[in-house]
């Protein structure tokens, strides 16, 4: 081996590895961390309103729960029971300024910057959406973050009195991280959608107060589950603590307690956070997309978490349940439906030459890509995939734990029409809220005329059922009545019925309504294809009129002001060179030049004539005539814009 490949091996081996994506990962966000994250974080430091804001709340909730904690202490309740009573005030409270500033704030991240006048330069920062919206999550859930910091030494007050463990406090300031980041991402998310900040804070305490008040009433009720279930002796919202305090490694706690939890955070801060992605990002944009990870990402947790909680079961009440756990997954796939239904006709022109620019694979998946059609295929196509997979998560467990139960095929099959009819309706509303879209060119319109349309066609049968014959309401279980046949929800009706009474032979009444819904989301997206259609066309159609004319345009500003025998005379009159150098110059008939340039010019326009000669000037139009120029924003339309005019 020669001493230069001797060498060459020794540099190959001493040269730095690449780093791991992980390790690059981190160093870019160190090194370059979210300037609206910083800037936010440094204005709120330099406000004495937070100062303020930070001792009066601190104070405020000391000298709350000193009073409580007194009244309490006074009587002859045990002072462990006083000490969880405390602990209990401590952290309701501390969930209650959250609850209510925590999305107040947030509510005022975007809109404040459009009232102060400076949302545009921060659009035209060059900053991707994504980034804008995160740095202003994040910088509410660091603000009330360092909040839930200043309230910790008053939670030493439990401390005196007994009755908790330092595990407690933890997993209680877990539950109220947890809290924070749906407070702060729903606050950023109608910040997005909303101009004003009066509105924008109104509609935030309007909207999720009340919801945390009713999960503040659900935490109380599997409390007393879980007392029972589990011996468990704190009680109040905060019972959780002493559950993960206690036995975090038991496989029911470790799934309901913490691991559910935390998917629903997650999954529900993902939505809010990409809900106000879109809103910030301009309409020429692809906004579906990020959607359409969300439910990607939510079908898949939903079937592994179905399959876990029905795994919990015990086997004699697994078929109902397993009815109960479908019923609700129902309404996350209604609310596919409803996400999907606020596309505009067409898809982004932009996105379009991007894809066409790419390989043959990407090109296929505009298959389910932004615009109504695309996107109503991406949807329908996970209604249905959804469906199957959270009744075959249901099923699975008792497939697995308890192969030779009783009326297992009867099981099947109830959890086979539910979900059935769950894909029949959603498709409908799904294609039916689409075509109203493309409509009338409104998706909040859209939205709120198909869950109208939902609910009356819940109610509208039942009333018409006691008007028309009232009595056939009390056996509706055994022979349901002909309208009632036709409602959104006779198939959980069925499936109950099938599940609990072990009806098999009903199994042929699911066929009714699978081929009434079926058929509208059928005819819907029908007309949803044909009205994209037209749309396209016609857009078309406008673009290659728009473009014709700016060839037009062009090629008018470069032609000469008059023929080569009136340039190769004009040069001839001034002298600048001979006729019949002057028509090679500008390849004109030399007889012509020299005849007109022998020939006397023609006189000035009278100035009191009414009808003066028209120059080649007056004439010919140039950029900045009155043509429409193909490049112009003002004169051409985006295609989405284009689309809904269509």
């Amino acid at each position: 081996m020669s001493a230069a490949e001797k060498t060459a091996g020794r540099a190959s081996s001493t040269a730095p590895r690449p780093p791991n994506r992980l390790v690059a990962w981190w160093r870019e966000k160190r090194e370059d961390p979210n300037p609206i994250l910083v800037k936010e974080l440094r204005s709120i430091f330099r406000t004495k309103l937070f100062i303020r804001f930070l001792y009066l709340s601190t104070g405020l909730l000391a000298l709350i729960v000193l009073m409580f904690g007194g009244t309490v202490a006074s009587g002859s309740m045990p002072p462990a029971e006083v000490g969880q009573i405390v602990f209990q005030i401590f952290f309701s409270v501390a969930l209650s300024v959250l609850c209510i500033f925590a999305p107040a704030h947030a509510a005022a991240s975007l809109t404040g910057e459009i009232e102060k006048g400076t949302y545009e330069s921060l659009i035209l920062t060059g900053m991707d959406p994504a980034r804008i919206v995160i740095g202003k999550f994040m910088a509410t859930y660091a603000i009330f973050a360092l909040v839930l910091v200043a309230f910790t030494p008053v939670v030493g007050i439990a401390f005196l009195f007994g009755g908790i463990s330092p595990w407690n406090v933890v997993w209680g300031f877990y539950g109220l991280l947890l809290v924070l980041a749906p407070a702060s991402a729903y606050g950023v998310a109608l910040s997005a959608r909303l101009k004003s900040t009066r509105v924008a804070i109104f509609l935030a305490l309007f909207t999720f107060v009340p919801f945390s008040m009713m999960a503040m009433g659900a935490l109380f009720g599997f409390g007393e589950l879980a007392d029972r279930s589990w011996n468990l002796t704190m009680e109040g919202p905060f019972w959780f603590t002493e559950a993960l305090s206690t036995r975090f490694f038991e496989w029911d706690t470790l799934l309901l307690v913490f691991v559910l939890p935390l998917y629903l955070t997650g999954m529900t801060v993902w939505l809010f956070l990409a809900s106000a992605i879109a809103g910030v990002r301009p309409s020429s944009e692809d906004r579906s997309t990020p959607f359409k990870y969300w439910t990607l990402a939510s079908t898949a947790g939903i079937t592994a978490i179905l399959f876990g909680v029905t795994s919990l079961v015990p086997g004699h009440d697994m078929d109902e349940a397993g009815g109960v756990f479908l019923i609700f997954a129902g309404g996350a796939i209604l609310f596919y439906a409803l996400i999907f239904q606020n596309e505009p006709p067409l898809p982004p022109r932009v996105w379009e030459i991007r894809q066409a620019e790419r390989g043959a694979l990407t090109r296929r998946l505009m298959l389910f890509g932004p615009g109504a059609a695309p996107t109503t295929r991406f949807a329908a196509m996970m209604i249905v995939l959804s469906s199957l997979l959270f009744a075959g998560a249901i099923a699975l467990p008792r497939w697995i734990w308890f192969p030779g139960i009783d009326h297992s095929l009867e099981a099947d099959v109830g959890l086979l029409i539910m979900a059935l009819g769950h894909a029949a309706v959603a498709l409908f509303v799904l294609c039916s809220g689409a075509l109203m879209r493309v409509v009338i060119r409104s998706g909040i319109a859209a939205r709120v005329l198909s869950i109208a349309m939902f609910i009356g066609l819940i109610i509208l049968p039942f009333l018409a059922t006691l008007l028309i014959e009232s009595g056939s309401m009390s056996h509706i279980d055994d022979d349901p009545p002909f309208l009632i046949r036709f409602t959104p929800i006779f198939h959980m009706i069925l499936a109950w019925q099938v599940l609990e009474d072990h009806e098999l032979h009903r199994a042929v009444e699911i066929a009714a309504p699978l081929f009434f819904y079926g058929l509208l989301a059928f005819v819907c997206w029908l007309g949803i294809e044909g009205r994209v259609r037209r749309v396209r066309v016609l857009v078309e159609k406008q673009r290659a009129e728009r473009e014709k004319r700016a060839e037009e345009q062009a090629r008018i500003s470069v032609e000469p002001a008059g023929s080569p025998e009136d340039v190769a005379a004009a040069l001839a009159r001034v002298g600048a060179a001979a006729p019949e150098e002057a028509a090679e110059l500008a390849g004109a008939n030399v007889g012509e030049v020299v005849a007109r340039t022998s020939a006397p010019p023609a006189p000035p326009p009278d100035a009191d004539s009414e009808t003066p000669t028209p120059t080649a000037d007056a004439e010919t139009p140039t950029a900045d005539s009155e043509t429409p120029n193909a490049d112009s924003d003002a004169e051409t339309p985006a295609a989405d814009s284009d689309a809904d005019k269509a």
